[in-house]
């Protein structure tokens, strides 16, 4: 007996504290009409049943492959609507049979398809693989099963670990000796869905009541966009081609490894208090070159310097908010001259905090080299002012710089001068330096926090951490990454105390988990597929091992952007004038003549008035947001409608940020328009 939650609430928990629950589909949720001339619905939610197309697929005029082809290469990935599904058989995972009747609108069917060149997608939802992590906190690979009963029986057996290892192990035997249920597994490198895309729709999804976080068995369907499995040696643990690259780990082969780079970019506040560290970079830089070239280190390292102080327009003697003095990056030579150019402001701010978030902002988007690993090294002895403070010029919190910089690819490591002047100060700037040290694949921030009094321990810091990241790269380039999987765990930094040794080795340690990254990109995931998975590590079920994203169109992105502008200025009006929401609402919509269908008549909350973009309203989840009413709004206190306009401003910033990267958004198929593009947007960046 499975303890599970058929079709029941998925809830994952947000940043910002929000819920969003997911529902649970069955077959008989499915209701097609006979002769198939109107689309099939979801019982549960009345939506159209959708489904993609995988690459080269043909569509025929009948359910057979002896009728007429109407298209011998159907565009793959493009939604279509699903109007009749006849013989499904899903007993073989990579060969699926049976037909589906399609069309393009939810009135015109064209013609069939069969079931193993399509993917049902019931939601706009897929899932991507986490950052497997280093050493001892390194995850296991995801484990793909024929049935939710054959992945139950193994997860929920009193015995899980020892079966699970003895799976494991029988992946890496020679001959591989695996159980039959097994179908397919996840890559043992890491395959960044931000870096090789491709495609986990969720199918469907069970809940399992077994650990104390909320864990599910999902039914996924996997695919790449311009790559089909060989039908005769499909991507299974039967196939010895697949089985050779899935089980290798990191290596420097078929990578750019002898041109690998590394980039690293100072943002450094340079208010007066900071003229001191701004001399120490310096000579950390020097003494670490000079290192780097005595020693004839290969490196091939480019720096950049961004500096930041408060905004010129509440400040004016300040001069700048943020300067660039890098918009090419430098190599080390011409960045100790930039650097002697850096000055400290002559004057002080109006407070304590100065624009941090605004310097992070202006190093992640300014530009960086090709083929490199990209790091970020904060410098500072203050926190950010905040969204919403008169003084944050950013528009971003701590939350939504991470995301742009996980979006960029981009590991931060934060060095925070804690002064005696500035312990009221202190908590919140940790707070802030922390999220924002938080890379993908380690719980443990790179954060390193150094007496301002102790000038000896902050410029060991800067020369250990451009020191270890020199000799590392130079490992790499020579194709030896013994470092990588060397890298120090969390429980190693936390016991050491020397501030110089515990920066190299959080160095070490960040520098491993984006060389994961980086010498995954030949690992190629699983195609043309359909198992049963669980989203959490099966031997350490709190690790998580997948996480949910939306998948956006740029089209929708630009809706979604336009339609949570209306909404932050009704917030605004309903805050500055006491309105209640929808009043507010309706008068910025009737102010900017945008000619939307809004019901307000009726609308008890804002998912009911027709606002926002169908593609969000359809999704299966609450937000404050979507579920904002008169009652609601009136019942906000002054300073959680202000986090509430804060947090939609963040949002936007984040979005517009997004949506100006071109190299973020990936092309489904070759014959896309740009608007057609896809970004996999995390859950928890949705407003």
């Amino acid at each position: 007996m499975h303890y599970i939650k058929k079709y029941g609430v998925w809830l994952c928990t947000l940043l910002i504290g929000l819920s969003w629950p997911f529902i649970g589909w069955a077959d008989n949720d499915i209701q097609c009409t006979k002769g198939g001339k109107k689309v099939c619905r979801i019982v549960s939610t009345s939506l159209p049943l959708r489904a993609l197309p995988r690459p080269f697929s043909k569509l025929y005029s009948n359910p057979r492959t002896s009728s007429k082809v109407i298209s011998s290469n159907f565009k793959a990935f493009w939604p279509v609507y699903v109007f009749q599904r006849k013989k499904l058989d899903f007993s073989n995972p990579a060969s699926p049979k049976g037909w589906y009747k399609i069309g393009t609108m939810v009135n015109d069917p064209w013609g069939w398809m069969e079931a193993k060149d399509i993917l049902e997608w019931r939601q706009a939802l897929v899932v991507s693989y986490t950052h497997p992590g280093m050493g001892d906190e390194r995850r296991n690979s995801v484990l793909m099963f024929k049935t939710a009963d054959a992945l139950g029986d193994l997860v929920e057996s009193d015995d899980r670990d020892e079966q699970a290892n003895d799976i494991y192990e029988g992946l890496n035997a020679s001959p591989i000796n695996v159980p039959d249920e097994l179908v397919s597994r996840e890559p043992a490198r890491f395959v960044n869905i931000e870096e090789k895309f491709y495609m986990l729709p969720v199918i469907d999804f069970e809940e399992v009541d077994l650990f104390l976080d909320e864990t599910r068995y999902l039914q996924i369907a996997a695919a790449v966009p311009g790559s089909r499995a060989d039908e005769a040696n499909p991507d299974t643990v039967a196939s010895e081609v697949f089985m050779e690259q899935a089980t290798q780990m990191e290596t420097v082969e078929g990578t750019k490894a002898s041109t690998l780079g590394f980039d690293i970019k100072f943002v450094m506040d340079m208010t007066g208090s900071m003229g001191p560290y701004i001399k120490g970079t310096k000579d950390a830089i020097a003494k670490v070159a000079t290192m780097v070239s005595g020693k004839n280190i290969d490196a091939q390292m480019r720096y950049g310097l961004v500096g930041y102080r408060d905004d010129v327009k509440k400040v004016p003697k300040m001069a700048f908010v943020v300067k660039n003095f890098t918009e090419q990056l430098v190599d080390d030579k011409t960045f100790q001259r930039v650097i002697a150019t850096a000055k400290p402001a002559k004057f002080g701010s109006i407070d304590y905090q100065e624009e941090v978030f605004a310097g992070v902002k202006e190093a992640l988007t300014s530009p960086w080299n090709e083929n490199t690993i990209k790091f970020i090294v904060l410098v500072g002895d203050a926190s950010s002012h905040p969204v919403g403070h008169p003084q944050n010029t950013s528009g971003l919190n701590a939350e939504e710089i991470r995301e742009l910089a996980n979006a960029n690819k981009v590991s931060v490591i934060s060095i925070h001068l804690k002064a005696a002047v500035g312990v009221p100060d202190h908590a919140l700037a940790q707070t802030q330096f922390t999220q924002l040290a938080t890379n993908p694949g380690s719980d443990t921030p790179a954060y390193i926090d150094v007496s301002a009094d102790n000038r000896d321990d902050f410029e060991q810091a800067v020369k250990q951490v451009a020191k270890t990241l020199s000799v590392m790269v130079s490992q790499v380039r020579k194709g030896n990454i013994q470092q990588v999987k060397n890298a120090p765990d969390a429980n190693t930094i936390a016991k050491t105390q020397d501030v110089g040794d515990k920066a190299g080795k959080i160095a070490q340690a960040v520098a491993a988990t984006a060389l994961v990254d980086y010498l995954g990109k030949e690992a190629t995931p699983p195609r043309d597929v359909t198992a049963w998975v669980m989203d959490r590590d099966i031997l350490d079920p709190e690790v998580r091992a997948l996480d949910v994203r939306a998948l956006l169109k740029k089209s929708d992105l630009n809706d979604l952007i336009q339609s949570l502008e209306t909404v932050q200025k009704a917030v605004k009006r309903g805050i500055a004038t006491q309105m209640e929401f929808f009043s507010a609402l309706q008068g910025v919509v009737a102010s900017t003549s945008q000619g939307q269908d809004i019901t307000f008549k009726g609308a008890k909350r804002l998912a009911d008035a027709g606002l926002l973009p169908n593609w969000i309203e359809s999704l299966p989840y609450k937000s404050e947001i979507l579920e904002m009413s008169d009652e609601m709004f009136e019942s906000l206190t002054a300073d959680e409608r202000s986090r509430l306009e804060d947090d939609i401003d963040s949002k936007l910033e984040l979005y517009r940020k997004i949506n100006e990267n071109i190299d973020l958004w990936v092309a489904l198929d070759e014959r896309d328009p740009s608007d057609a593009h896809v970004y996999p947007l995390p859950l928890t960046a949705l407003p």
